[in-house]
């Protein structure tokens, strides 16, 4: 739908620019360590990254995250976040240098379109400046910001268009899509032989001589640890009338409406590949429909007739309500350019082709009043002071423990509600109890028998923990696992015994015979499939194994057969009875499937050399110093 692509293929301006400059948030998560801090975050071709600047992006990533999630955020999420803003920021510093060494330069009207672009998205100027100074921002550095980022943006967009597609690339690309075959197929599991699988002691003792490694127990350990939630002091908690005006004042910004317009459109499409013959006709069909109008014509009527965007047009190319920001800018700046209710734009041309555009609704940007938004107010701060307030008491509890002014004994006796208890876990499994938390098994594994954590932050909590017992690693003794390898030795054999049959179930099926009465010879499961294209589903076959069964079906020739295909649960002998190879539809479709692949081959253009610059670059990372991994 013509409505999606046009809010997906823009990426909000302002995003891009708090990402950039991020937030003044605490740094409590980034668990800095103390390394060589004079040392930069990272260079690039010698141009540094600060550290400074990577805790301002982060700061506004997880932020964003946590809001987003609505969850506390795991130490592993927390882990990938950093390392997605560090990469992020290198990849921007990059861009901004080749973007030099194109010569490439943003004019101040540009500059200036483009900051007004963002200005209109709030109520006013000064809910823009507050929204500014909220971020730290100032509009000189939002100003150079913005400049960097079109530069950027304009070397991107060189690179995608420098991609087109051949007619017989889209006519290969809609093949693939839309080849459809018929087949039959048998299954064999190797579940079916098993019971039939004799295995010596022999074979058992040489088995495990080979693969004893493979059964290793890692090392495991098991704790005691006291856990704080934020939960046991949520009641306690009291918001005044005063607190909850002073965060909305202060975070205006956060409440901030953007304006938004309903319109209705007509398209003509325009394909990125498309010659000048191609959009000197596209013009003419919108300019035909502009007169049309021009003379007394109903919009709906025409767009239910004219507009080559088929979703909005049955609705009379309505788009519904959208800011500012949802749509590329060619289309909001004519939208939002428009005065009043009723009134039709010019003719206006964006990446999809040619729009004539009627502005049927306006909502006014406002601020959200305190009085709507004061109960989600209180209930931050009841969760950011609650959070707080259980840290400091696990901060306290963990500093007399080790001050020896109680012991963590007789602090369990004092607080039972309190303490809780592991099974042994290895380093790398959830913890019951605990769940996912890697920075929980992370501190027990670093622990001696009986030594006290420092505060440790999982899901449920703040916690301290206790080593009380840790097993070394080893490989098991023959007897204590003898029935675990006969069962791995049975179902080796019983997978050859499978392989063999399918193997004989070929050789008779190119003898002549029928793959229906062998599959009833051998007493295995025969399925037939209607026609399918290479993305379609098929029953009990998922992910990969769906994959390679199609990509096996569809090598084949009418009436061929496969050799044996092993997927995750057995053998399957395929054979395809009927190809489709119909191009009725390929004509219909040739425009929707040359736009899809252009798209492709530009984002696949675009990672491919960006990953080449990449290589080239002299990168830096002293990302160590800094933040564990």
């Amino acid at each position: 739908m013509i409505l999606l692509d046009l809010r997906k293929s823009i990426k909000p301006m302002m995003w891009i620019i708090i990402v950039a400059f991020g937030a003044s948030l605490p740094l409590m998560y980034l668990r800095s360590r103390t390394g060589d801090q004079q040392k930069p975050l990272a260079k690039v071709n010698g141009v540094s990254i600060s550290y400074a600047t990577f805790a301002r992006s982060y700061s506004d990533v997880y932020e964003r995250y946590q809001q987003t999630s609505g969850e506390q955020i795991s130490p592993q999420v927390e882990t990938y976040l950093k390392y997605q803003v560090l990469a992020q920021l290198i990849t921007n510093e990059i861009l901004r240098q080749e973007a030099n060494r194109a010569r490439i330069r943003i004019s101040e009207e540009e500059l200036t379109e483009a900051i007004e672009r963002i200005m209109r998205s709030f109520a006013s100027r000064e809910a823009f400046m507050r929204f500014l100074n909220s971020q730290h921002i100032s509009y000189r550095d939002l100003k150079e910001q913005i400049r960097k980022q079109l530069a950027t943006n304009e070397l991107t967009q060189r690179i995608r268009d420098s991609v087109g597609v051949t007619d017989q690339e889209v006519k290969d690309y809609w093949l693939r899509e839309n080849e459809k075959i018929k087949a039959v197929y048998i299954y064999l599991s190797p579940k079916k032989y098993e019971k039939e699988v004799v295995v010596s002691q022999e074979e058992i003792t040489i088995y495990y001589e080979k693969h004893k490694e493979d059964f290793t127990i890692p090392e495991k350990v098991k704790a005691d640890y006291l856990l704080i939630s934020s939960g046991e002091f949520t009641k306690e908690i009291k918001v005044t009338a005063k607190e909850l005006k002073s965060y909305y004042e202060g975070h205006l910004a956060n409440f901030e409406i953007p304006e938004k317009r309903k319109a209705s459109h007509i398209l003509i499409k325009l394909l990125p590949s498309a010659s000048k013959k191609d959009e000197e006709n596209a013009k003419k069909k919108i300019e035909e429909i502009q007169k049309k109008l021009e003379k007394g014509a109903d919009f709906t009527t025409l767009a239910k007739k004219y507009s080559q965007d088929t979703p909005s047009a049955e609705k009379g190319g309505d788009l519904g309500f959208f800011t500012y920001t949802q749509m590329i800018p060619s289309f909001s700046r004519a939208a939002f350019s428009l005065e009043k209710e009723g009134e039709v734009s010019g003719i206006v041309k964006s990446p999809f082709g040619y729009h004539l555009i009627k502005l049927t609704g306006i909502k006014q940007a406002y601020t959200e009043p305190f009085e709507k938004v004061k109960s989600r107010i209180n209930k931050l701060l009841i969760e950011q002071k609650s959070d707080d307030l259980a840290r400091k008491e696990a901060e306290t509890m963990r500093e007399s423990i080790k001050e020896k002014k109680i012991t963590f004994t007789d602090y369990v006796k004092k607080h039972p509600f309190r303490y809780n208890s592991t099974p042994f876990f290895s380093s790398t499994e959830k913890v019951e109890g605990v769940g996912w938390a890697p920075q929980f098994n992370q501190v027990a594994f670093s622990l001696k028998p009986g030594e006290i954590s420092s505060v440790v932050q999982i899901p449920q909590g703040y916690s301290i923990l206790k080593l009380v017992e840790r097993k070394t690693s080893r490989i098991p003794p023959l007897k204590e696992i003898t029935q675990k390898i006969k069962e791995k030795v049975v179902e080796e054999k019983a997978k050859r015994t499978a392989e063999e049959k399918a193997e004989q179930i070929q050789k008779e099926i190119k003898e002549g015979k029928n793959l229906s009465s062998l599959a009833k010879k051998f007493g295995l499961e025969y399925k037939s499939l209607k026609y399918l294209k290479r993305g379609d589903w098929i029953e009990e076959l998922g992910g990969t194994d769906r994959e390679k069964f199609m990509e096996t079906a569809f090598s084949l020739a009418k009436g061929g057969v496969s050799p044996p295909v092993w997927l995750s649960k057995g053998y399957y002998v395929i054979q395809l009875t009927e190809r489709d190879l119909s191009l009725e539809e390929f004509t219909k479709e040739r425009e929707k499937f040359t736009q899809d692949l252009t798209s492709q081959k530009r984002a696949e253009e675009l990672n491919l050399w960006l990953q080449k610059i990449r290589e080239k670059a002299k990168i830096e990372d002293n990302s160590s110093l800094f933040f564990s991994p």
